[in-house]
């Protein structure tokens, strides 16, 4: 009866952790998607500040270090939701533990 209570509560665990697991890799891929199109926006509005000013001077620089900094800062917004990402798996990772560690305190005092 004991063995069937652990194998219980251990698959519930399992479960939860694949749970978080799942929720983090769907953060990391919201992620990117919002850095992907943050990118092309940048290169959508370079393109057309290009065409409108192809006979000035140094705006092609310009939109070219505009573009780096989108690029840039949707590269710090994917690296920020990793880090949620890991902080995410790890919580669930230190809870299974825990679960873990009472049901064999649990088991071992019965």
């Amino acid at each position: 009866m004991e063995i069937e209570r652990v194998i219980s509560i251990s698959e519930k665990l399992q479960e939860l952790l694949k749970n978080a697991e799942k929720e983090a890799k769907e953060i990391v891929a919201r992620a990117r998607e919002q850095a992907e199109r943050m990118v092309s926006e940048a290169k959508v509005e370079a393109e057309r500040k290009t065409s409108l000013a192809r006979l000035g001077q140094g705006i092609d620089e310009y939109l070219r270090e505009e573009e780096e900094k989108a690029t840039k800062e949707a590269e710090e917004i994917l690296k920020e939701f990793q880090k949620r990402s890991e902080a995410s798996k790890q919580a669930a990772k230190k809870r299974l533990e825990r679960a873990v560690e009472l049901i064999v305190n649990e088991v071992l005092m019965a």
